[in-house]
């Protein structure tokens, strides 16, 4: 079935969390985070590398998450009868400006 592509949000269905907020969390930076929010915009606060957080601690944090086994099995389902596969991040089309 060719020209079928199956979109997929990332926090909260591929997820069942919110991703910027786990990350925060498992870095430690919980506390920092909410004295900061009053003050900041909340895409400044997400720069945590400019907190002294490498990609790779990042990256590490990530891989920890925890994935809705059922949406794994959907990913591969579709994968399999060879559908295309988007999977959006809303921070990032925001970030970007991407309309794609």
């Amino acid at each position: 079935m060719a020209g079928i592509v199956v979109v997929f949000d990332f926090d909260k269905t591929i997820i069942d969390l919110d991703s910027d907020n786990w990350v925060i969390d498992e870095l430690g930076a919980t506390d920092l985070f909410n004295r900061l929010l009053p003050t900041m915009p909340w895409n400044s606060l997400m720069e945590l590398h400019d907190q002294g957080k490498t990609i790779d601690e990042i990256e590490q944090v990530l891989k920890r998450v925890p994935v809705i086994p059922r949406v794994v099995a959907a990913i591969k389902a579709a994968h399999t009868f060879g559908y295309g596969l988007v999977i959006e991040r809303i921070h990032w089309l925001r970030k970007t400006g991407s309309k794609e």
